[in-house]
């Protein structure tokens, strides 16, 4: 996959999961555990550097998420 589509997908995604807490309160689900595990798992799978690589304000929802 070219390099800025999985940029483009990892953002969505987290964007995705901070929605899923965010507007929708589902931050105890199952769904919203599996799409940490596959923001995990693409972030891996495509050795993302994330401080380099991501837009600062997905970062900080990274980091909300993940830290």
């Amino acid at each position: 996959m070219e390099r800025q589509a999985v940029i483009r997908d990892l953002s969505a995604e987290i964007e995705t999961l901070a929605r899923l807490h965010i507007q929708h309160g589902l931050h105890h689900t199952k769904g919203f555990a599996n799409q940490k595990r596959n923001i995990e798992k693409l972030i891996q799978d495509n050795e993302v550097n994330l401080k380099k690589e991501l837009d600062p304000l997905v970062l900080n929802l990274y980091r909300r998420y993940f830290g």
